[in-house]
């Protein structure tokens, strides 16, 4: 082969590494940046949030509380074994004499107790700790609610900033537009020199604008990915949708009913009730310290020694094999246990007490509950109702500016028109634009909220 061959060819297996080395480049960097739905992102939340996995701990104690609670049913039973090596002067357990010899014993037992009644206690814990554990469930749905409430708000916070971004870009690229053009039009002579000052005055709070638009982006994708519990917003984007407004049907839908309907559906009165259940068993509990206590007990016991020996009247014969002492020793019983509460220093009444207090004091919780969140409701109600109008007024508003500054700016180009009273009119389409932008997204999060409590899932 020719060295002119072997360069060519290298040369031809040089752009080819290269350019599938960029190929991979481009994938691994769309890979890195993949844009991120509203529903990914509260699926990533609720599997990764800190808070969220300990509320799952906290319902996996619950649980196995519950299953512990069960196993109570069930007989006791434990087992012993006890060995002993006595050496120097030890009393024979056999003869009961003093001897200097070693003395080596073994004794096994097992015993087990049922409890037969003790004022339905071990009934009444399984009650409570069924409703507990139920209620850690439902407080769990609570937390992953509040999550996915919590990335919802701040998802569409980062896409109005994105948007706000996007239309500080167009006005700074209309104001240096516009800057060169007076420049130009100041150099013919057919403006003052005081207009290219102004131009360039509003160019830089356009600059500033701008700026300050990029640290709101970068806030609000802070926000989103600590809900995410992502260390960092490198690599992370979220998809852009076509943001319409959604259903607005749930406004139809008076506040009382849209409590009615979260009684229903939302985790957290779920969780009360169970609570309430939960505490009248605690309270049940308690009184059943008041009755007698009855069970049955059982047991078995043997032992062995080295030194047991036969006995042939006044004479000592034989060691006695281990499996013989094992049998000959053996002994059973088997007996009722009854337990009658008399005096024990107030502790049985001091404890219904207390449970009466906490399932007082529970029942204050559901209803503040219930209170809470029927004010929630009203205001949210009342903020969607009042979203809608201010949504309606400022779309009116940023239309209307919009045409008046086409026709200043038409003006302004003529000279019929001052600098002054056309920046004024572009600093009034700039605000009636953004007062748009968020009265859009604070308009469509209103709705989600209302959603929310209508048991409807956080989509668009």
């Amino acid at each position: 082969m020719s060295s002119s061959g072997f360069v060519l060819r290298s040369g031809i297996f040089l752009k080819v590494l290269v350019c599938f080395s960029m190929v991979l480049m481009m994938s691994h960097t769309t890979s890195a940046q993949k844009a991120w739905t509203m529903a990914e992102c509260i699926d990533y939340a609720i599997k990764n949030n800190i808070t969220i996995k300990q509320s799952e701990l906290t319902s996996e104690i619950s649980e196995i509380n519950y299953t512990q609670s069960k196993a109570a049913f069930f007989p006791s039973l434990n087992g012993s074994a006890g060995y002993t090596y006595n050496f120097g002067k030890s009393i024979n357990p056999y003869t009961n004499l003093s001897t200097n010899s070693e003395v080596q014993s073994m004794n096994l037992s097992a015993n087990g107790n049922l409890p037969i009644f003790n004022g339905f206690q071990i009934m009444n814990n399984l009650s409570q700790s069924k409703y507990e554990y139920m209620a850690s469930n439902e407080n769990l749905l609570k937390i992953k609610n509040d999550i996915s409430l919590n990335v919802a708000a701040a998802y569409l916070q980062v896409l109005y900033s994105k948007e706000a971004l996007k239309a500080a870009n167009d006005r700074m690229e209309a104001a240096t537009e516009n800057t060169n053009r007076t420049r130009i039009m100041v150099s013919a002579g057919s403006m003052a020199q005081g207009n290219l000052l102004d131009a360039e005055a509003a160019l830089a709070l356009e600059e500033l604008a701008k700026v300050n638009a990029e640290n709101d982006l970068k806030t609000a994708m802070i926000s989103i990915t600590q809900l995410l519990e992502l260390k960092t917003t490198d690599g992370f984007d979220v998809a852009q949708p076509a943001v319409e407004l959604p259903d607005q049907s749930s406004l139809l839908v008076s506040a009382d009913e849209i409590y009615a309907t979260a009684l229903k559906v939302l985790p957290e009165f779920r969780a009360a009730e169970l609570n309430i259940m939960s505490a009248e068993k605690g309270l049940a509990i308690s009184k059943g310290a008041r009755f007698p206590q009855l069970s049955l007990g059982g047991g078995l016991f043997t032992n062995f020694s080295n030194v047991a020996k036969y006995f042939a009247g006044d004479q000592i014969g034989q060691d006695i094999p281990i499996d013989e002492q094992l049998g000959d020793n053996f002994n059973k019983y088997l007996g009722l246990n009854l337990s009658i509460p008399i005096f024990n220093g107030w502790s049985t009444e001091s404890s219904i007490k207390r449970s009466r207090i906490n399932l007082e004091n529970i029942k204050y919780n559901d209803q503040l509950t219930r209170n809470q969140t029927y004010k929630s409701i009203v205001q949210a109600h009342a903020d969607a109702v009042a979203g809608q109008k201010k949504y309606a007024a400022s779309q009116k508003a940023a239309s209307s500016s919009a045409e008046s500054y086409v026709y200043a700016e038409k003006k302004y180009n003529v000279g019929m028109l001052s600098s002054i009273e056309f920046l004024n009119v572009r600093n009034v389409k700039n605000k009636a634009e953004s007062d748009f932008l968020q009265s859009k997204y604070d308009f469509i999060f209103r709705l989600k909220v209302i959603d929310f409590y209508l048991g409807k899932p956080l989509t668009f």
